[in-house]
């Protein structure tokens, strides 16, 4: 005969309210879960297969009096770890922009003042290329020099000296390394542009919102 699930529960409670009196009863759990059919079951020990899936402790009455979760699969877990890593990242990039919007607003007083700071950084680097470009014309004056040098030996029917053909190599290095000099300051002077145009809007956004 097939009973339904209410019927089912039923006869279940009524036979641990008349075992109820003894201590081993009194002692027991009752626990509830279900089956793999989708049926509601009850017992004082969960069955191993059901184990992992969460289960119920209930009253004598039938109330629910704890609930024990289902156990989280390994998917489960590690997109719970990643959520947690994007919170703490993201709560971490808020501490440290709100850091820097304390030190721009410490730091300037008015937009003229970004300004003026701005423009004394490129100022500098300027400088900088400049002066490495008078290095480069030194250079190559006396690469011109030794390049003539070495011809004159050539026509004379001499060889070109080691010594002469180091020199012009060590001065060809030293003319690309700063040219190489002058294309990262060129470079750095873009990024600081870019900082510029960021550190200008972010500071008018905190200062309307003073």
């Amino acid at each position: 005969m097939n009973l339904t699930k209410t019927t089912a529960l039923s006869i279940f409670f009524a036979g641990v309210l008349l075992t109820a009196g003894t201590p081993e009863a009194a002692a027991a759990k009752i626990k509830c879960w279900t089956n793999s059919e989708g049926v509601r079951e009850c017992g004082n020990v969960v069955p191993p297969e059901y184990a992992q899936k969460g289960h119920e402790e209930v009253s004598k009455q039938g109330l629910t009096v704890t609930t024990q979760e289902r156990a989280k699969s390994a998917e489960e877990l590690e997109e719970e770890r990643l959520k947690r890593e994007e919170l703490e990242r993201q709560a971490k990039l808020a501490a440290e922009q709100a850091k820097k919007d304390q030190i721009l607003l410490a730091t300037f007083a008015s937009e003229e003042d970004l300004k003026l700071a701005h423009q004394g950084r490129v100022a500098a680097l300027d400088t900088r290329i400049k002066h490495t470009e008078a290095n480069i014309a030194k250079l190559e004056s006396s690469l011109k020099d030794l390049i003539q040098e070495a011809a004159r030996q050539e026509r004379s029917g001499e060889k070109v000296s080691e010594a002469t053909r180091k020199d012009i190599l060590e001065i060809k290095r030293r003319i690309d390394e700063n040219r190489s000099f002058i294309e990262e300051r060129e470079k750095e002077k873009l990024e600081l542009s870019k900082h510029f145009d960021a550190e200008l809007e972010r500071f008018r956004r905190l200062k309307a919102q003073n």
